[in-house]
């Protein structure tokens, strides 16, 4: 938590904000799913996903090699999360 005059002064700079540009204060202050879903994705998730992707068009595309080794990094990748590498 913020002091009472540091918050006071953000109040301040946000209120000038909003008087000076009040189209920058909306794209600031308001966020999209998308935003928010791309925010929460860490990049081991992102791989997951892409994987995912690849084996489903791999898949489409009548290749099994393709569909085996995608389908099976993303399924590491996604059950992984978890796991902490701690260097010494």
């Amino acid at each position: 938590m913020l002091p009472r005059d540091e918050r006071r002064r953000l109040r301040e700079i946000e209120q000038q904000l909003i008087g000076d540009d009040p189209k920058l204060a909306r794209r600031l202050t308001e966020t999209s799913t998308w935003r928010r879903i791309w925010a929460l994705m860490s990049p081991r998730i992102t791989l997951a996903v892409f994987a995912a992707l690849v084996a489903v068009v791999c898949l489409f595309l009548g290749e099994g090699g393709g569909v085996l080794s995608a389908g099976t990094l993303a399924a590491v990748v996604f059950f992984s999360r978890n796991w902490h590498v701690r260097l010494e």
